[in-house]
């Protein structure tokens, strides 16, 4: 799958596999530290990549536009690696 076009279409009402959000959030993340996606460890703690709450926010309300659907403001504090947010994602997406 081509990272640069994950994300570009909205995923409104259908489930989202882990790994198209990990994909998304790796894009997404990438442009916010200025590296490339297969720089973004998904495992990695967001904080210790350099995304700060600013960041959060905005990683929060692009996923609300590629969603669909209301994304909690906490996330990446509940959910602190991109590997964590997606799993909880799609599980909530599949339901």
């Amino acid at each position: 799958m081509d990272v640069s076009q994950v994300g570009d279409s909205p995923a409104t009402g259908r489930a989202i596999t882990s790994a198209e959000l990990t994909e998304f959030l790796r894009g997404r993340v990438s442009r916010m530290i200025g590296v490339t996606p297969d720089e973004v460890d998904p495992t990695a703690p967001l904080a210790s990549i350099g995304v700060d709450s600013v960041h959060a926010m905005e990683l929060v309300a692009e996923l609300e536009e590629w969603l669909g659907t209301h994304v909690p403001d906490h996330l990446a504090w509940s959910y602190p690696t991109i590997a964590l947010i997606s799993e909880q994602l799609a599980t909530e997406t599949a339901a």
